[in-house]
């Protein structure tokens, strides 16, 4: 069984200054009552700003001709040739030219809204991901297993470890006078190395071909009152991996798995060969099919 874990953040917020209403004002009559007129002579135009606080500035391209304050709003007089402003406000970035949606006429008044604005921004999904696996294998040879890997765009190097807890029967050597040598049961432990890429199937299922190997270790105990010889100790052998993961999404972090696999012998020692030719459980293990569940964590 394997387990996989991902965090990520996906989205991050900074504050923004935003115009969120510009519109004419048909009944207010501030630009009538009280005329301001700009360097050629024609009357300004009045914009009326409300506003959160009273610390934004306001800055019409054309500059201000007059202006009055009061609690929350500024009033402006500015040319009717202003086409852009410019809001500044401590601690945020400024807006700066801001475009006038209209066209502004002399003597009317212009209705605007400023306010500060939490802008979302998605950020990019990491390139990469460490993978954290446990699990078990469930088949002839039983025993916890666990990985590490990472998984780059898609693409998975790992390396993962497999602790037989299944032992072979008590296997005994004579030499040529058939007089006992040694006796010994074994028990397996597992390295390997593996490369797949990783297939979304749909947002919660995916797919990981894989193929590798594996380093295959069998570790002897010494069977009471035998006199037994070192070089029966352990052996090894090296097999090819071909294996499918098939993951579950419980949420963007952990995965459940199963994971089919069959293995092909490339090299053994004369006495992994001995120890396989007396169990054939044994010989399945770096000659046959397996399989894996377990949950995977990624980070």
């Amino acid at each position: 069984m394997t387990l996989i874990l991902t965090f990520a953040s996906q989205a991050d917020a900074q504050q923004k200054i935003q115009v969120t209403t510009f519109e004419r004002n048909v009944t207010s009559l501030i630009g009538s009552m009280k005329q301001v007129q700009d360097n050629s002579g024609e009357a300004c135009a009045v914009l009326r700003v409300r506003m959160t606080d009273n610390e934004f500035e306001i800055e019409p391209n054309l500059g201000v001709l007059y202006q009055e304050k009061a609690t929350g709003e500024v009033r402006l007089w500015v040319p009717v040739d202003t086409k852009k402003l410019t809001v500044r406000h401590p601690g945020v970035l400024p807006l700066a030219g801001y475009e006038i949606p209209v066209r502004l006429e002399p003597k009317v008044t212009y209705d605007a809204e400023v306010e500060i604005v939490d802008e979302v921004r998605a950020i990019k999904p990491k390139d990469y991901h460490v993978l954290v696996g446990v699990g078990f294998n469930v088949t002839a040879i039983s025993g916890p297993s666990a990985m590490i890997g990472l998984d780059y765009r898609h693409h998975v190097v790992e390396v993962g470890i497999v602790y037989g807890m299944n032992k072979t029967d008590d296997i005994f050597f004579y030499d040529s006078e058939i007089n006992l040598k040694a006796a010994y049961n074994y028990k397996p432990f597992r390295v390997s190395l593996r490369y797949g890429y990783d297939f979304n199937l749909s947002d919660m299922f995916s797919a990981t071909p894989q193929i590798g190997f594996a380093y295959n270790n069998l570790s002897g105990t010494a069977v009471q009152n035998t006199n037994s010889i070192g070089s029966f100790q352990s052996t090894s052998s090296i097999s090819g991996l071909a294996s499918v993961r098939l993951m579950a999404r419980l949420s963007k972090q952990i995965s459940l798995h199963l994971t089919p696999e069959y293995d092909f012998g490339l090299s053994k020692e004369g006495l992994c060969k001995l120890i396989g030719d007396n169990d054939k459980t044994f010989k399945s293990w770096t000659e046959g099919f397996s399989l894996n569940v377990g949950v995977i964590i990624s980070f």
